[in-house]
């Protein structure tokens, strides 16, 4: 007869070692193949982001360049001299964006800014103001830029012209009250008969032929 016993407890833990043991690189391994996955995502993803920063720098370069062009004109005198209302407008927009950046621009703007007054002082009278209050150019022409579908030099000081005189129908219609349909076609009735009376040549009274 045996009298031996295992040890349940010391056969638990010496069989959880083996398998500890077993399993330790299993485990290595799937964590370098889980640290390799995250480097490669990381490449990735710096790689994309790369792509879009020069894609956004190509695209940002051939804006520049083409307001450039839109822009350069106006810093020759003669193209200035005789450009008219829009091209001025067209080239003061394209550089107004690159001013701060670009010596060329802000030179541009300021060459437009003054044939604009030429061209249109009232509208750059407001846009002035503007400026002296603080606005940036910016937000100074885009509230002047209705202006410029005004008169660039509005008189003042001159007499309003006559108006003729309202029929009694349009007077009505102008007043503060409202009135009835009846009393305003009535009104246009009694205007249309006088207009009548007026234009009807006096008949001569008809001579008795028996006499």
């Amino acid at each position: 007869m045996n009298d031996h016993y295992a040890d349940p407890l010391r056969e638990a833990v010496a069989h959880g070692m083996q398998k500890a043991v077993q399993l330790t690189p299993t485990v290595a391994a799937a964590a370098q193949i889980w640290l390799h996955i995250k480097a490669q995502r990381a490449r990735e993803q710096a790689e994309m982001e790369r792509q879009a920063t020069e894609a956004l720098r190509s695209r940002q370069q051939a804006a520049h360049h083409v307001a450039r062009l839109q822009w350069l004109p106006a810093n020759d005198p003669a193209w200035l001299r005789n450009a008219d209302l829009v091209q001025v407008c067209r080239a003061w927009g394209a550089a107004m964006p690159y001013a701060a950046s670009d010596s060329t621009a802000e030179r541009a703007r300021l060459k437009c800014e003054e044939r604009l007054r030429e061209l249109h002082p009232y509208a750059m009278n407001r846009y002035d103001r503007l400026l002296a209050e603080g606005h940036t150019p910016a937000a100074a022409m885009q509230e002047a830029a209705p202006l410029f579908a005004r008169e660039p030099r509005p008189r003042t000081g001159y007499p309003a012209p006559a108006r003729r005189q309202l029929p009694q129908a349009v007077k009505l219609a102008q007043e503060d009250f409202p009135h009835t349909v009846d009393t305003v076609v009535g009104a246009r009735g009694n205007t249309t008969a006088a207009a009548a009376t007026t234009a009807r040549p006096a008949q001569t009274p008809a001579r008795n032929c028996l006499l």
